[in-house]
């Protein structure tokens, strides 16, 4: 939380699992005060995970008039909590849960699963099936556009998964939308140049599209790249149907 406060340009994201901010008479909390009005925390992120200190009875309301050293901890979390929540013009992005059934040893564990979640919202791609069952939907480009922001917000270029994407591209193949499985085997070929499953997928794709000429040149490729027994069979069938 001091890094936050003090050498924000070190991270993108911090976490705090039940953060000792009582320290030192709070002085992190105090920091905060003067600091959160005027710093910028754009492209930053905050998780705070807070547990449950109380006695029986008492909520996070009633606990912040208590001046026990029990619920000190939890108490500056609050505290730190509010300053945060007046200051979102700095725009740092910001989240707090309270464990309501967790204590300081159990938290981390979900803490850290939560935080991560939090983090990388922007990450994980979904694709319905209602979207894959429609022909007007177009799969590449949002594929192609969520990995654009995707890379983005990591900094550094984040490439789809060419299992992911092959998978895809099978459907599309199953479901005959052509253009679209062409798109998406072109995609890994593009990413993943130096894999024989990518040119495999390609070169099945042409055999679904009956065009054995370019079938037999994918499936050429992958076998350069890596020999495969299935790859090479469906070669061999198409050269001897060649032949015939």
């Amino acid at each position: 939380m001091r890094t936050l406060l003090h050498q924000s340009n070190l991270f993108n994201s911090y976490v705090s699992l039940d953060g000792a901010l009582w320290w030192d008479n709070q002085k992190t909390v105090k920091e905060a005060k003067a600091i959160l009005p005027v710093k910028k925390y754009k492209g930053k992120t905050l998780f705070m995970a807070l547990v449950n200190r109380m006695e029986k009875g008492v909520d996070t309301l009633s606990v912040q008039k208590e001046t026990s050293g029990a619920t000190r901890l939890l108490r500056s979390n609050l505290e730190f909590v509010k300053n945060l929540s007046k200051n979102r013009k700095n725009q740092l992005r910001f989240k707090h849960v309270f464990y309501e059934n967790d204590d300081h040893n159990s938290v981390r564990l979900i803490g850290e699963y939560d935080a991560l979640r939090f983090i990388f919202y922007f990450y994980k791609l979904k694709i319905y099936d209602s979207e894959l069952d429609n022909p007007a939907f177009k799969l590449e480009e949002v594929i192609v556009s969520h990995y654009k922001k995707a890379s983005e917000q990591m900094g550094y270029t984040v490439k789809p998964n060419e299992s992911q994407i092959n998978n895809f591209g099978y459907k599309m193949l199953g479901k005959k939308q052509f253009a679209k499985a062409e798109a998406l085997f072109k995609l890994n070929i593009t990413n993943y140049p130096e894999s024989a499953n990518c040119y495999d997928s390609m070169g099945d794709y042409y055999l679904a599209k009956e065009d054995k000429a370019k079938a037999i040149s994918n499936f050429k490729k992958a076998l350069t790249l890596k020999e495969v027994a299935e790859t090479r069979e469906k070669l061999e069938m198409l050269l001897k149907e060649k032949k015939a």
